[in-house]
Order: C-alpha cells, then structure tokens, then sequence
C-alpha cells in the first residue's frame, strides 16, 4: 500500500511517515502541493494525506478538489490536517470531498486508527 504526504514541516512530516510505515504503508513525501500534484500525474496511492499548512501554488483543500475530480484518484481517501476545525474550515473540506478532517497537534493514536482502518477497506473494491 502506498500513501502520499504533503507537508512543509519536516517534523509533522517525519511524524507522518514513521506512523504510516507503521501501519504498512510505503511513503512518498513532498513539501508543496505542486509536486504532490505532478506525482499524481502518474502515480495513484492507496491514501493521501494533506497539511492544510503545506506551501505551494494549490492550498491543501484546492488540491483535494482536484484530486476527487479525476476518475483514476476519486476514490483514494484524502485526509487533511488543520489546525483549525471551525465551521468554514468543514466546509470547505465538505466542498472538496475530504474524506476525514483531523486536527492538530495530532494525537498518534487517532491518525493511526484512521490509516489502518483505510488500509483494511479498499474503496476500489
């Protein structure tokens, strides 16, 4: 199972990795949307997982919209980190066809939960 990570924090991005190798993922990391977006040109991973604090051109939630809109990634779960989870902030996630919203500072065991229960429920079957 592959995962993609955009995140610009080398922390939080290491953070990602180690949990999502943990739960049987091969990583694939960038630091801004723009790479992620030319890797998704030719690469479809198995989940993707999106810092609404990553750099590039597209916010985190633009690229999430593009993602969903592509027959090939639509049903790949997006997850994106927030460090807020106020009511504009659902909604856009809401518009983009986020699958899950998660708050930060990250509590391991929450993300955790969600990259195993991803893993064990194949979207494409």
């Amino acid at each position: 199972m592959d995962a993609l990570v955009v995140c610009a924090n080398p922390t939080v991005r290491a953070y990602l990795e180690v949990a999502l190798e943990m739960e049987g993922y091969r990583t694939t990391s960038f630091t801004e949307t723009g790479e992620a977006l030319q890797y998704l040109k030719e690469h479809t991973p198995d989940l993707i997982v999106l810092d609404e604090e990553s750099k590039g051109e597209l916010s985190a939630m633009d690229l999430a919209w593009r993602i969903k809109r592509v027959r090939r990634l639509k049903h790949v779960p997006v997850v994106v980190l927030t460090p807020t989870n106020d009511e504009r902030t659902r909604i856009a996630a809401k518009l983009a066809r986020v699958d899950r919203l998660i708050t930060k500072p990250l509590k391991g065991g929450e993300f955790r939960a969600f990259a195993r229960q991803t893993r064990e429920v194949d979207p494409r079957d």
